[in-house]
């Protein structure tokens, strides 16, 4: 698996468990902030896993 995507799978993981923290015990409005980015960063990992299966099967 490429190394950036990688990144973002860990990086979506992350800033969504970090979000749920936040929104449980501090500020409400960060914690939705950082638990939208966490999706949005899984979203560009199964993306880019789709693509290359894509391009694997070619």
């Amino acid at each position: 698996m490429n190394p950036l995507t990688l990144a973002f799978a860990v990086l979506g993981l992350t800033g969504f468990a970090l979000g749920a923290v936040l929104t449980a015990i501090g500020p409400f409005e960060m914690g939705v902030i950082l638990m939208g980015l966490g999706l949005m960063f899984q979203v560009i990992s199964l993306v880019r896993i789709k693509r290359a299966k894509q391009q694997g099967k070619q």
